[in-house]
């Protein structure tokens, strides 16, 4: 990683803010990715001064366990954010450990968010749903920006795979637009994890769906569903964006967890166009 968001230049951030500013954000899957942040338009978390960055703060804190920046493991370098020893509530039921951070966004980002972030996980794949990263953004039209107005888009995993949504504010967060792929969750691995939120999505209604990739390879989408309490088949509005506003990573467990699990997330980076998984990660 290039550089770490505490020690990020004032002429990086400045070209970032200009590209907002001039409306560049076009998402296209088929542009070749830059490598780490290379085109100094993202916002890059490499962990290694050891500790959690400046701009990001303690969010969720539910159930047993810890998150923390430690030198267990890491992708690159010595430090890794880990969510470790995660554990509690009842399997199947509403309910589990949440650990994660914060982070506000730059005014003006925009409406469309490219993300990266390399994710280990061990010793099993939850069941359980299973939150890594969000990032929420006010509904059409109004000014309030509390966190529990937002909508926003999730990348997870759930019955042992890589999952995608879509939600209205939370809480409740539902009814919500579910995309489940048939790819399982890497384990004791390193997985580079990429995904598009377009809330923008050019002239048509509604923002568009979560897109993902796993390893450069982008991820389909057999199981589409809406979860509601109670059910409902009525898909949510979609609503657009204007300003991505605030980030959120760590883990979430939307469901028990008895099985004490760690996660490890490195070389998060976000931005206007795709980061890319870097020439140094291996294929699987």
């Amino acid at each position: 990683m290039n550089a770490r968001l505490s020690k990020f230049s004032a002429m990086c951030f400045l070209a970032l803010m200009t590209a907002c500013a001039r409306g560049q954000l076009k998402p296209d899957a088929n542009t070749p990715a830059t490598t780490g942040c290379a085109g100094q338009e993202s916002l890059c978390w490499d962990f290694e001064d050891g500790t959690v960055p400046a701009g990001w703060t303690p969010h969720r804190d539910e159930f047993n366990g810890q998150l923390l920046v430690d030198d267990t493991r890491a992708h690159s370098g010595r430090y890794a954010l880990h969510a470790r020893q995660l554990s509690g509530g009842k399997e199947g039921t509403q309910g589990g450990p949440k650990k994660t951070l914060r982070f506000d966004l730059p005014a003006h980002f925009g409406p469309v968010l490219w993300g990266r972030a390399y994710v280990y996980t061990t010793p099993e794949r939850p069941a359980s749903h299973a939150g890594l990263f969000s990032a929420r953004y006010p509904r059409p039209g109004s000014a309030d920006r509390a966190f529990d107005t937002l909508d926003w888009y999730e990348v997870a995993t759930y019955q042992q795979k890589y999952m995608a949504i879509w939600h209205p504010p939370e809480p409740p967060g539902f009814p919500e637009w579910v995309l489940v792929s048939g790819t399982p969750l890497v384990l004791d691995g390193w997985a580079c994890l990429e995904w598009l939120f377009d809330g923008a999505n050019g002239s048509h209604p509604e923002a568009a769906e979560p897109r993902m990739w796993l390893d450069g390879v982008e991820l389909e989408w057999p199981e589409r569903f809406v979860f509601s309490d109670p059910p409902t088949t009525v898909p949510p509005v979609r609503e657009k964006a204007t300003d991505f506003t605030v980030l959120e990573t760590g883990v979430v467990l939307y469901q028990g967890l008895s099985v004490p699990t760690d996660w490890w997330i490195d070389d998060l980076a976000v931005g206007p166009r795709r980061i890319g998984c870097g020439q140094g990660h291996p294929p699987r």
